[in-house]
């Protein structure tokens, strides 16, 4: 792909106090069935400047500053390293949005932890085709199907704080911790009878909270986003998890936001990474609206 002079973020980069600021946290060393999600935050970065400063209805992202920090490490292991990442992620000003580029979906659990450092009281919209809640899966107990359940337990939010959009494959234990624990389960097939309701039922659920959306690109179907560890047959359209996101949100504050699980090297055309790139920007256009909504708000308070 041919980006001759174009910048990064869509040279939205620059200026201080930053609005947004992106890390990567480059680690696959939870996945279990297919590794490259280590490869997704260069990846990103490099196809970035393809993206124009202006979301698809015509708002402008110009005026949007965004600071890179470029990549955290995480070392061999999860387990052992999350904390290093958690600790850099929570040095990050509370009025910035947060964007983090994994990595397998165990990197949410240093992302989740340093939210809530910045965000106590917390909520979560887990995007995903997996809850990820089981206590050991494969082998161990910090692997891809027990990310969330870590996540959880490392950052303190409450399961009732928790909503999962787009589940369609899941383990007994999974479902059994959903029912005793009051986590709102939004399936892709309801989501897909009636995406408008489904939303709403969301909405209705983070009204008012602070919010936290961990986007795992394997809730797209296959046909929308190959490149990932678990494709999972059934999915999302592209066109529908944006939807989906700006129904669920619009009644609460986006505070954060990370893309994990895209793998370059099974992608096909950069068509993964460029759909992780466009629910990016997207969100960050509905950010940049919501702001320049509460400040007009006070304006005319004044």
């Amino acid at each position: 792909m041919n980006l001759d002079g174009l910048r990064p973020w869509a040279g939205l980069v620059g200026g201080q106090p930053a609005d947004v600021v992106v890390a990567g946290i480059p680690y696959d060393g939870s996945a279990v069935y297919r590794k490259g999600a280590a490869i997704a935050p260069r990846t990103i970065r490099q196809l970035s400047p393809v993206m124009p400063p202006v979301t698809e209805e015509g708002h402008l992202l110009t005026g949007l500053r965004v600071s890179d920090i470029g990549d955290l490490d995480a070392g061999g292991d999860i387990e052992a390293g999350w904390m290093g990442p958690m600790e850099r992620l929570a040095q990050v000003a509370p009025d910035v949005f947060l964007t983090v580029l994994g990595g397998d979906h165990c990197t949410a659990i240093s992302t989740l932890a340093a939210q809530v450092r910045r965000h106590p009281g917390l909520s979560l919209l887990w995007v995903d085709a997996h809850p990820d809640l089981c206590d050991f899966s494969r082998g161990g107990h910090w692997t891809c199907g027990c990310a969330l359940r870590r996540a959880l337990e490392a950052s303190g939010i409450e399961p009732s704080r928790v909503v999962i959009a787009g589940g369609r494959d899941y383990d007994p234990e999974e479902l059994e911790f959903i029912a005793a624990n009051n986590v709102l389960l939004v399936s892709t097939a309801e989501i897909a009878r009636d995406l408008h309701g489904s939303a709403g039922k969301i909405a209705d659920r983070l009204a008012g909270a602070e919010v936290h959306i961990s986007f795992d690109i394997d809730v797209l179907d296959p046909a929308f986003a190959p490149g990932t560890e678990i494709p999972s047959a059934g999915g999302l359209s592209t066109r529908q998890a944006l939807e989906l996101l700006r129904g669920a949100t619009a009644r609460s504050h986006l505070v954060g936001f990370d893309v994990v699980e895209v793998s370059p090297p099974f992608d096909d055309s950069d068509i993964t990474t460029l759909a992780a790139l466009k629910l990016i920007f997207e969100v960050w256009g509905m950010v940049k609206s919501a702001r320049e909504a509460r400040v007009s708000d006070i304006s005319g308070k004044r």
